[in-house]
């Protein structure tokens, strides 16, 4: 047995431009700040939930986590 998925209702990964990143996460033993793998002019790919919507000076933008990047575009 098992479920069956039409392709309709699949979730569809989307691409995306990184148009700024943080400092990185905090290392709560040493205090240091863990560098980010991705930098600003990446192309990215996510899932189609990740992130938060905002907008900034009318643009709508997403705010994300790291972990929420599936892959890097070369």
């Amino acid at each position: 047995s098992g479920i069956f998925l039409p392709e309709s209702s699949k979730d569809k990964p989307k691409t995306g431009t990184i148009e700024a990143v943080g400092d990185g996460a905090l290392n709560t033993e040493t205090g240091q700040r863990i560098p980010l793998t991705v930098k600003k002019g990446d192309k990215v790919i996510f899932s189609s939930y990740a992130g938060t919507e905002v907008e900034i000076n009318d643009a709508e933008l997403l705010i994300m986590s790291e972990d929420d990047i599936l892959a890097v575009i070369d």
